[in-house]
């Protein structure tokens, strides 16, 4: 032990550069492994955390038309399939998706994402209850709510009977403690949420409410055939005719995802997470450690040169070649453990930092025992795998040779550094380019024209318990210097990529849109142009303004007329505008602003506060003086005021955040092959120094032998960019495909990924070659 600590220490102390970069390149791949592997964990693992849920499915039905395949199903539809075969142990018809409410508790007010189904739907998910059963949601006014909650809400998990307050508790009767349930993991379908029930009459025999998801629990996934058939078979029974079109292809009418992939289903969530993505993280954090581990041998060669006398003098002094190699891997070893653990140290130093928003899994150490264990793992086995041929080749010399320094390299070893460094040139070649590609499409969402200026306009959301007071808020904040206008809508534009999607007519008369609630002022506050007839205006309600797109799919909508027979009026037409998210082609898609009127005055939830501010004007202090304002109409309610483009941003998360991730690694990768090429510069460039003295003795100039060298590497480079463009493009081409409206692939990407890598690369060789290229060649020569 005495002499591997005396052999380390003193290589660290003699290439101290060299070991230093060494040391931060492996820390650095250890630690972009962690966060990687993280999110590869998170995802997949999504869902794995109920007891059944390799059991548990999500109905889908492709009911014919232009709906294309949904998860949003009628209750009496929904009823039928789950009494449709004895495999089925348990259904649940539930909310399209958890959304946010405030509950009130002794006088405090707690925001928290409430769920709601009917009757006990929390059966198919089966979750471990602290107190109280999941079957108190079949009793009117009785909620579940997680072991967090109860703490935060009562002090205590003991919760059972207490009452809890939806909004205010002056509004509204309280809803009680049915039970409460162990936490959820983040990464779960339902997540932690107060969990209610619907009444039990609400759209019972109703076909025209498609507004549920359905998830069922079977006896055995062996059974899902038997049961899809069983599914068909009623439907053809069951389902009235009027209800669906084209179900002469019933294999094709209802599908059954299993509950670990909804997390990837693009059905229902265009935004959904691609395992393509998840399968190229996983691959990059391998290259990076392959990077990690190739550097390393580079390093470990490039210092065979200058520990040849020192390994030969020993094995001279009695030292037996198993015993240096067994030393040199042990060495190598404690290298990467202790890259591992200063990566430990990064990952502990940088876990509260904007690092912890590239992904969405928890980065604290603590909740990764078994990721830690195995990378450290890793560590070793890096250690012993990128030692053991510099081990090797660092005692295969003679003794005497080596110490009269008569030694050469062979070509096969300058092969495989070749080789190693050309990896890293392939590695960097091909993120840098998937991250560019990656890049212009967020430009392209950015900056693209929406129809409407989003850049001007900020956001909030009515409190539920004050919509009634909707007009007058309106006023007292038009008031404020600065704002030129607010209006009210149902959803924030852009912030989806479905809305509320309505159906009206029959036959040729018919038609499918997406219906977007606001009141008379918004086109003119968003600035949206009429094209046809006219504005909205102060009265009106069930009236419909059509985009253009609705008007080329229908020809025959008119101004003043209906829709289709029976249907509401058409007062207007405006131009298309991006009214969902570059996955849809809004182009294309009818779409619909409509003002709910007397028909529809228990639907009237609009809520979202739409402010366009005057151009000039500072929009954070605007943030801060509605905040003030509405601290003034409403003390202790939150408005949530944001800007518009953090909306929609936010509608594109999971693409930004990925975007996020290559990028960052894709730097990662860059530094690691510079590192490699140093090692490899410095291997080379001591190695040469006799031929460097003699080339500068014969005439040739610092810049000729600085060109001898990069020379090379132009070639290296230029053949990695070759084979990895391909690769880099598919990367990128791939990505792509989630959205229906993309930027083409610019060749100016290749070519400054070609450049920023070459420029670095010949940077780097050109500063660890300038001492040989300017020592006297005196002193080379002296010391061969």
């Amino acid at each position: 032990m005495k002499t591997l600590i005396r052999n380390f220490s003193h290589t660290f102390r003699r290439f101290f550069t060299a070991s230093i970069l060494n040391l931060v390149g492996l820390s650095i791949a250890f630690a972009a492994c962690f966060v990687i592997l993280t999110q590869v964990d998170y995802d997949y693992n999504y869902n794995k955390a109920y007891p059944a849920h390799d059991r548990i499915y999500r109905v889908e039905v492709n009911p014919g038309g232009e709906y294309g395949w949904q998860i949003w199903l009628a209750r009496p539809f929904c009823e039928l399939i789950g009494t449709a075969s004895p495999h089925i142990q348990a259904f649940s018809i539930t909310s399209l998706s958890n959304y946010p409410s405030d509950f009130e508790v002794d006088e405090h007010i707690y925001s928290e994402l409430e769920f709601t189904g009917f009757g006990d739907y929390l059966e198919v998910f089966q979750p471990t209850m602290v107190c109280g059963t999941t079957a108190s949601l079949n009793e009117p006014s009785q909620v579940l709510i997680s072991a967090s909650m109860a703490r935060r809400f009562f002090g205590t998990t003991d919760a059972i009977g207490k009452p809890l307050y939806t909004g205010h508790k002056s509004h509204n009767y309280p809803s009680v403690i049915g039970g409460v349930y162990q936490d959820m993991p983040e990464n779960s379908q339902l997540g932690n949420c107060v969990f209610s029930s619907f009444r039990s009459d609400l759209n019972k025999d109703s076909w025209t409410n498609w507004n549920y998801t359905m998830y069922i629990r079977l006896d055995n996934p062996a059974s899902l055939a038997d049961v899809q058939q069983s599914v068909i078979e009623s439907c053809k029974q069951k389902i009235p005719r009027d209800r669906i079109s084209g179900t002469e292809d019933w294999e094709n009418f209802i599908h059954f995802t299993p509950l670990d992939e909804v997390h990837y289903s693009t059905i229902g969530n265009k935004a959904a997470t691609s395992k393509a993505a998840l399968y190229l993280l996983l691959c990059v954090s391998v290259l990076i450690l392959l990077t990690a581990a190739v550097n390393y041998m580079n390093f470990s060669l490039a210092e065979t040169p200058m520990r040849l006398r020192s390994i030969n003098t020993q094995k001279v002094l009695g030292a037996s070649t198993v015993s240096l190699r067994v030393y040199l891997l042990l060495e190598s070893v404690l290298v990467c453990v202790c890259g591992f653990l200063l990566s430990l140290l990064w990952l502990y130093l940088l876990k509260d930092t904007p690092l912890s928003t590239l992904v969405a899994s928890d980065l604290s150490l603590t909740a990764h025992p078994i990721l830690l264990a195995a990378l450290g793992g890793i560590a070793v086995c890096m250690g012993l795998l990128a030692g053991a041929y510099p081990s090797y080749y660092v005692t295969s010399f003679q003794p005497a040779l080596a110490l009269k320094g008569s030694f050469g390299l062979s070509p096969k070893g300058k092969m495989l550094r070749t080789f190693l460094v050309c990896f890293q040139f392939f590695v960097s070649f091909m993120l840098i380019i998937s991250v560019g590609i990656m890049y212009l499409q967020s430009h392209y969402i950015q900056n693209s024209d929406y129809g409407y200026d989003k850049s001007v306009v900020l956001v909030g959301e009515i409190p539920d318990e004050l919509l009634d007071r909707r007009e007058a808020i309106v006023s007292e904040l038009s008031g404020i210097s600065g704002i030129e206008g607010i209006s009210i809508s149902q959803f924030v534009l852009n912030s989806s990529d479905d809305y509320m999607s309505w159906g009206r007519g029959s036959g040729d008369r018919s038609i499918n849109m997406v219906c977007f609630p606001v009141d008379y002022r918004y086109l003119s506050v968003l600035g949206i142009k009429i094209t046809e007839g006219r504005d909205f205006k102060p009265g009106d309600g069930d009236v419909y303004i059509f985009n253009e797109a609705a008007r080329k799919k229908y020809p025959w909508m008119r101004v003043d007329e209906p829709a289709v027979p029976e249907d509401y009026p058409i007062v207007g037409f405006c131009e298309n505008i991006r009214f969902s998210s570059f996955r849809n082609n809004d182009a294309v898609e009818p779409m619909a602003f409509f003002i709910y009127g007397k028909d529809h005055v228990n639907w009237d939830a609009n809520s979202v506060l739409n402010i366009r501010v005057a151009p000039g004007v500072d929009k954070v202090d605007m943030l801060h003086r509605l905040t003030k304002a509405t601290e003034k109409i409403a003390p202790g309610r939150d408005f949530n005021f944001r800007f518009m483009d953090q909306v929609i941003d936010q509608n594109y998360h999971r693409e930004l955040r990925f975007t996020h991730q290559i990028l960052l690694f894709s730097l990662i990768a860059i530094v690691l092959s510079i590192i490699g090429v140093f090692g490899l510069t410095l291997f080379e460039s001591e190695y040469r120094r006799k031929e460097i003295g003699i080339r500068k003795i014969l005439g040739s100039s610092t810049g000729k032998i600085l060109y001898m060298f990069t020379k090379r590497y132009l070639v290296m480079l230029v053949i990695c960019f070759l084979l990895a463009a391909p690769f880099g493009w598919w990367i990128g081409h791939d990505w792509l495909e989630s959205f229906s409206d993309k930027t083409p692939i610019r060749a100016w990407i290749f070519v400054i990924s070609f450049l920023l890598v070459s420029l670095i690369t010949i940077l780097t060789v050109t500063f660890e070659c300038w001492k040989n290229a300017n020592e006297n060649p005196a002193n080379s020569i002296k010391t061969e």
